[in-house]
């Protein structure tokens, strides 16, 4: 079989893999958009988590036949990045924030669906539950997951793509040129070491301008918010999982999720009134203590956490380096991204003023 996608043109797929694709638990992804609601702000974001699928399996399927990687083991690679999303909630990482409490992030909700009915009865008619359950753990992680892992470089190409900006451009074909493995980690040659910067300033770009855009903040916070207030007024966590973002239909039937899902479907979303560098220490006391002193709800917004410890190395000279050591554009990515950070407090419209005023003393 072969679908026709939007980046990578021709996907093709054996008959097995076209079978997990035609499963329930995979079309589901065809009804989940990749970035939440990113499109209150960027009208092209409503791509879905299932071309993602399609696309991280045929550039981790590149990357094997660049390492050599046959047989089985190519299968495997194949099938996790095929697999790799199939754990998340509506409205993606936006909801991960309201419904990890319940059941860990998205990779534990896969690892338990691959292993569950009725998913799990198609998988065992390949693999065994030792070869389910390490799925995602060993190489076939590191080339689906890493920093220059399939994962990141389709999702980069296919939300500048269809949102329309040119920040997440990926030179695929020179990082896949230079790449190698190397104790079992994915590093680049140095010839390559351009091509991973680049790639690494498009992440850094579209985190900065969409992302983690003013507005496509206010929108998670709000449906967080509605999310937790939904449960509490009697829908169950598991709805989230087991439909899609239609499930936002199902919020305006609560009482207090409601308003929040009715807010969303109409974009009357709440305001920016003032923000603080960095992440609060006790943002759930400052939102109490700011609400009740302004008499509306202060919803405090603190940035997540994006900076960790890179895991690329740069072949150079037969020396296995960091990228963080031999790149001086890096380090600084990583020190602009950490300036910033802010904290965002939001209020209803009609009264950003006040929370305005209230906010620059409570903060001084």
């Amino acid at each position: 079989m072969i679908v026709k996608d939007a980046i990578h043109g021709n996907i093709s797929m054996n008959e097995f893999e076209q079978r997990i694709i035609d499963s329930a638990d995979f079309q589901r992804l065809r009804r989940i958009k990749q970035l939440g609601v990113t499109y209150l702000v960027y009208p092209g974001a409503t791509h879905t988590r299932f071309g993602h699928s399609l696309g991280t399996m045929h550039v981790a399927s590149r990357i094997c036949e660049r390492l050599g990687i046959e047989g089985d083991e190519k299968e495997k690679v194949r099938l996790y990045a095929l697999l790799h999303d199939i754990g998340h909630a509506a409205f993606s990482h936006e909801s991960e924030k309201a419904l990890s409490r319940f059941f860990g992030d998205h990779e534990e909700i896969g690892r338990k669906k691959m292993k569950s009915v009725p998913l799990s009865d198609l998988l065992l008619e390949r693999f065994s539950n030792e070869e389910i359950s390490s799925l995602g753990k060993e190489v076939d992680g590191v080339i689906v997951g890493g920093d220059v892992g399939a994962d990141r470089m389709d999702y980069l190409l296919r939300d500048a793509h269809h949102i329309g900006v040119s920040y997440g451009m990926v030179d695929v074909d020179r990082i896949l040129h230079t790449v190698l493995l190397e104790e079992n980690k994915l590093v680049v040659d140095r010839g390559g070491l351009e091509a991973t910067e680049s790639l690494l300033v498009g992440r850094f770009l579209m985190f900065s301008t969409v992302y983690l855009h003013k507005t496509v903040r206010i929108g998670s916070a709000m449906l967080n918010r509605g999310i937790n207030s939904a449960i509490e007024d009697g829908m169950t966590p598991e709805e989230f999982l087991a439909t899609d973002d239609i499930v936002l239909e199902k919020m305006l039937t609560t009482e207090n999720g409601g308003k929040y899902a009715k807010a969303l479907l109409e974009r009357n979303l709440y305001k920016q009134a003032y923000s603080v560098e960095g992440a609060l220490v006790d943002p759930e006391k400052a939102e109490k203590e700011l609400s009740s002193e302004c008499g509306c709800e202060v919803l405090v917004d603190i940035p997540p956490v994006l900076t960790k410890p890179l895991d690329i190395k740069v072949k150079i000279g037969g020396k296995l380096e960091g990228i963080m050591e031999v790149s001086d554009l890096v380090r600084s990515l990583f020190l602009a991204e950490e300036k910033r950070k802010k904290t965002l407090i939001l209020c209803p419209k009609e009264n950003r003023k006040e929370v305005k005023k209230v906010s620059e003393g409570y903060f001084r």
